[in-house]
């Protein structure tokens, strides 16, 4: 496996990638099913509560996907009048929360244009609430505004950055979201001392340069009363 995160070519398979979802989504009619990322496969083994597991589900992963963000998006963007998700993809997270909440303003965004095309075009032929724009969270745009009473999310995206989380960081300080909610594989909630699967995973996420570093930044931030964590969960998914 000779993939690393956040080189140069990575950027034309993450535009194939989504130009690929693009595309079926047009062909099929506008199915759903056309949006699901072509990473997220049946049939896996999955690693669940630090075990190898092969489930019974073919779709168990797709399935866990689900559940996890309508809980977390009804938990906690249920008061928001505006949701943003930062590295979008298909956009298929944002069409969940548009079935959740039809009348909230919904805002993705993706570093590839093929990511874009694809949240607007879940726009128009659903007729939502929803925006897609460029930004690349190396370089935020500072003229793209969160306005008040906003929620954002990542979901697997800051993971990409290698590390380089700083700008991100930052201009999310700056914009002063009401809730950042961030999904992501942090090494730093692995226990490789006690558990042969955590070790495994963290050889893994260490070679194909995963971010790292984020629970420390966002704890020095609070030391210095720039933000609150609320909590730092680990999923065991």
């Amino acid at each position: 496996d000779k993939q690393m995160i956040g080189s140069k070519e990575r950027q034309k398979v993450w535009f194939d990638g989504w130009n690929e979802n693009l595309q079926e989504f047009k062909n099929s009619g506008y199915k759903y099913e056309a949006l699901i990322p072509k990473f997220v496969r049946p049939n896996n083994p999955i690693r669940l509560n630090q075990e190898y597991v092969l489930p019974e589900d073919n779709n168990f992963e797709l399935n866990f996907i689900n559940v996890y963000r309508t809980w977390f998006l009804e938990k906690y963007f249920s008061d928001f009048e505006n949701i943003f998700e930062f590295g979008c993809g298909t956009g298929f997270n944002l069409l969940r929360a548009s079935e959740l909440f039809p009348k909230k303003f919904l805002y993705g965004s993706d570093f590839v244009q093929s990511s874009v095309d694809l949240v607007n075009e879940i726009s128009k032929s659903k007729k939502l609430n929803l925006e897609g724009k460029l930004f690349n969270m190396l370089s935020p745009d500072e003229d793209y505004k969160i306005p008040p009473n906003s929620g954002i999310f990542t979901f697997g995206s800051l993971e990409q950055l290698a590390s380089n989380l700083d700008p991100m960081i930052n201009y999310l300080i700056q914009n002063k979201p009401s809730l950042c909610l961030h999904t992501e594989p942090v090494i730093e909630l692995y226990d490789t001392q006690n558990s042969l699967e955590d070790y495994l995973a963290a050889k893994f996420q260490s070679k194909r340069g995963y971010s790292s570093g984020l629970i420390n930044k966002l704890k020095f931030l609070e030391e210095n009363k720039r933000i609150k964590i609320l909590k730092i969960k680990r999923l065991n998914f």
